[in-house]
């Protein structure tokens, strides 16, 4: 009887712990452990628990333009893939705080616990870069406050920054010195719908100076999750959590750099 109410409150079912369900079947007079519940499911059923992933929420035309963008390229060598530069603005925050669940202080009482304080308006810094097949672009620091117009995006982000790593000519060294692409000229930029990136003047710039980009009408609207970089961001963030943490924001964009 236990192992079938274990099943039907368990598998495929959301936001239920193992320490819930254990309570939740004590109190109608199952004499039952979480430990217990936790071994059954790993041992018999080979189980175990996960958080769900978070997604961007789609409406129907979102849907269907992603859908159209994934089969137009579902056909695609690797070769054609290894042709794409993918970009992407992030922002990195002062007084970041990682997972909780790796947090855990072992003490004897909770008084014994120092409080993990937290700042109401930490400060934080706007990056944008570029990563290839090959390697990737240095990281553009945005400045404080600033709004990124299509004139900034044009003049210093494409203009300087894209186009100084696409100049790169060595083969070999490290990923921020080898150059992004075989050759330049098969280059096919991706950006996202931010209104800098579809402004009429970075999209004529874009046309006239990269022959292989995404036009706005290409990249579906609201997938962040569909660009590689953005695996980038998560790890530059946990290189970030490992240093020592940044008590302003010069010291966070030299660890940046450094990171």
């Amino acid at each position: 009887m236990v192992p079938k109410v274990v099943i039907a409150k368990t598998i495929g079912k959301k936001m239920k712990s193992i320490r819930y369900i254990s309570k939740n079947l004590q109190s109608k007079g199952f004499s039952i452990s979480h430990v217990t519940i936790h071994s059954y499911l790993r041992k018999n059923h080979n189980v175990r628990s996960y958080k769900p992933q978070v997604q961007p929420k789609l409406t129907e035309k979102q849907r269907t333009a992603r859908l159209k963008f994934c089969n137009e390229r579902k056909d695609w060598s690797i070769n054609t893939w290894k042709r794409v530069l993918f970009s992407d603005e992030s922002s990195f925050e002062l007084f970041h705080t990682p997972n909780k669940q790796n947090d855990d202080v072992w003490a004897q009482s909770r008084v014994d616990v120092p409080p993990s304080e937290k700042v109401k308006y930490p400060g934080e810094i706007m990056v944008w870069g570029v990563m290839s097949s090959q390697g990737l672009s240095d990281l553009h620091i945005i400045p404080q406050k600033q709004t990124v117009t299509s004139d900034d995006y044009v003049e210093v982000i494409l203009k300087q920054s894209l186009t100084s790593s696409l100049l790169r000519t060595r083969d070999s060294g490290t990923i921020l010195e080898r150059k992004l692409l075989p050759d330049r000229s098969q280059a096919i930029f991706q950006q996202d719908g931010a209104p800098a990136h579809t402004s009429k003047r970075s999209q004529e710039w874009l046309k006239n100076n990269m022959t292989g980009f995404w036009t706005k009408e290409i990249w579906p609207p609201n997938s962040p999750d569909l660009n590689p970089i953005e695996n980038l961001r998560v790890i530059l963030q946990t290189k970030l959590d490992a240093m020592e943490r940044a008590t302003n924001l010069k010291v966070l964009e030299k660890q940046l750099n450094l990171a």
